[in-house]
């Protein structure tokens, strides 16, 4: 089991994307793997699951 963390930003995104859809996709993706997600300041999130 390998911990990684994975970074999200809103100012990246294309225009009409938004980063909580992205951050939702992901996390359905992951499911019970995800450790925990972090605001980084105002557009940015961290988060933090298991790979194997």
């Amino acid at each position: 089991m390998v911990h990684k963390i994975k970074y999200f930003e809103a100012d990246k995104l294309q225009s009409g994307i938004y980063l909580q859809d992205v951050v939702n996709d992901f996390l359905a993706e992951k499911g019970d793997k995800i450790i925990a997600v972090h605001p980084i300041m105002d557009k940015t999130l961290l988060v933090h699951y298991e790979d194997t």
